[in-house]
């Protein structure tokens, strides 16, 4: 099992603890907002809470041996240049690679995941928290700022070193993943999904 795919299945687990814990008072508040148990909203609750520990696993938590990355590091590594993804990418179409090997390429991958790890904030910051969409995105980049001024203080001298790369490329994928989660949030309102939806309270 890789080292990644370990943090999610921890994730997971965290916020299904997570949910537990906070099963009763959201059966509570929803009996006292809609005068029953919503299970949807409660399915909706879970997935919240599973994506938070997920996301905190996949961001924060040590990727690699820390003994062993920390003898041949010291403090944190960022990384500030924006593009080096589109610089690697640009290096294989210039050595030959088809269109399915870049696609495929770990830069354009690791640019995907980012975005891809950042949509279901912009969804729910928007979509169930209700904030505007400009302030949703803000919200979403500052969370990603502070992840990665976390992985390059080693959780604020937690760990001995910078046991994550801090990139600066990544702060800006996250930003477009939430953005573009922002944007399409509206669409799960209409379509009526748990959360996201307006549901009317009882006169």
């Amino acid at each position: 099992m890789s080292e990644l795919m370990r943090l999610a299945l921890v994730g997971i687990a965290g916020g299904l603890g997570v949910f537990a814990l906070l099963l009763l008072p959201a059966m509570w508040l929803q009996r006292r907002r809609f005068g029953a148990v919503r299970p949807p909203r409660l399915v909706g609750v879970a997935a919240i809470c599973v994506y938070t520990m997920t996301l905190a696993g996949l961001t924060i938590a040590p990727a690699y041996d820390i003994a062993l990355t920390c003898r041949s590091r010291t403090g944190g590594v960022a990384r500030l240049d924006p593009f080096h993804s589109a610089a690697e990418l640009l290096a294989l179409q210039r050595g030959g690679a088809a269109w399915w090997e870049l696609a495929t390429s770990f830069p354009a991958l690791q640019v995907a995941m980012n975005m891809a790890l950042f949509v279901p904030l912009g969804l729910i910051l928007r979509g169930v928290f209700r904030l505007d969409a400009t302030t949703s995105v803000a919200m979403a980049m500052l969370l990603a700022a502070l992840i990665e001024v976390t992985q390059y203080t080693g959780a604020f001298g937690l760990y001995p070193c910078g046991v994550r790369i801090a990139d600066i490329e990544d702060l800006v994928a996250n930003t477009l993943g939430a953005w573009a989660g922002a944007l399409c949030a509206p669409l799960l309102s209409r379509l009526g999904v748990p959360l996201f939806a307006r549901e009317p309270e009882p006169g």
